[in-house]
């Protein structure tokens, strides 16, 4: 995992080549974020331009263009056998801890979960029931699962989307205060990685159980849907971050309503203290800032306090994020 320091003042603006050009009235976090912003994650520099965030408030945005494909090889995600071990599969959470995903544990669901309807594998061979095409995965990962995608573990490829994963966000320069917070399943994802990967709200686990299926994490916390691709529910060390020279915890992203989000934990391993509802808080040196659950809980952040900008398809040339957003996928 790369590490960047970064002290908290910044140059009013930056365009040297290969460098983005920082807006001078952007947040501190938002010119953090920006300056240790992937370069291979945007199709275009961004842009500062006007937008309507969800509590109707008129506002300056920067306008993102990402890819959100990481550096890294995603996966694996569902084992093939019930004799694979953990090396050849994800991660699973129930009642915010973490199992891995392996065969051993897909034979033994049933009793996980107290119920013998769970059958995802063929007992004579042993073999997981996985959704390797497309039109597999486009049943399985969904809220409303295809019956015929029942049994199944959930795993879509990079590849297997309904177009190229771009998405075009529009995030304010500087968060404007909601009137009360809002649950992130109301809103578009919780925010952006450093590498350009979106932060999504909680998993819909209780549709993806009611099937019987599973659909498990990477070891990054992230697996794909036909729609956003890849995209994380969880904050792993797998991120880019930058640390902050006083011990606090370090900055891993940017929430979709301009706040900087931030690991759980400072370089001590302590967890800050007086966190409200939506797992934010404020400081002299950072203001007010969120930090991510711990690894295993269904929510990266339990809501925004601020008004959120927009997650739209690639292309979207104008944020209004009055207008309810329903996804459809996990």
């Amino acid at each position: 995992m790369a590490t960047f320091m970064f002290a908290w003042t910044l140059p009013a603006l930056s365009h040297e080549e290969g460098q983005l050009k920082i807006p001078a009235d952007a947040s501190p976090a938002m010119q953090a974020f920006l300056s240790h912003l992937s370069a291979d994650s945007l199709m275009q520099e961004p842009e500062v331009v006007d937008c309507t965030l969800s509590g109707g408030s008129e506002a300056k945005c920067i306008k993102l263009i990402l890819k959100q494909a990481p550096a890294y090889e995603p996966g694996p995600w569902c084992p093939g056998s019930i004799t694979d071990g953990p090396e050849a599969a994800g991660i699973w959470v129930k009642d915010g801890k973490v199992y891995d995903a392996d065969g051993e544990f897909v034979k033994n669901l049933a009793k996980f979960y107290g119920d013998p309807k769970w059958k995802m594998y063929d007992p004579a061979t042993g073999e997981v029931l996985v959704t390797r095409s497309f039109d597999a995965c486009y049943g399985a990962a969904r809220v409303d699962v295809w019956k015929e995608y029942y049994y199944y573990c959930a795993q879509c490829e990079i590849d297997q989307t309904v177009a190229a994963p771009i998405n075009t966000f529009f995030i304010p320069l500087d968060p404007v205060k909601a009137e009360k917070p809002t649950p992130l399943k109301d809103q578009p994802g919780a925010g952006v990685s450093m590498n350009g990967v979106r932060f999504e709200g909680p998993a819909p686990l209780s549709a993806i159980l009611k099937a019987y299926n599973i659909a498990p994490f990477d070891d990054c916390g992230g697996h794909v849907n036909p729609f956003a691709g890849y995209h994380y529910h969880f904050v792993t060390g797998c991120l880019e971050d930058i640390a902050d020279p006083s011990g606090h915890a370090s900055q891993v992203g940017i929430s979709v309503d301009g706040h900087g989000l931030f690991k759980r934990l400072d370089v001590n391993g302590n967890e800050p203290e007086g966190l409200d509802e939506c797992r934010g808080h404020s400081s002299e040196e950072l203001g007010y800032h969120y930090h991510a659950a711990e690894v295993g809980m269904n929510s990266i952040i339990g809501c925004h306090t601020g008004q959120t900008g927009c997650v739209s398809p690639g292309g979207t040339q104008t944020c209004d994020a009055t207008k309810k957003h329903t996804p459809p996928f996990q």
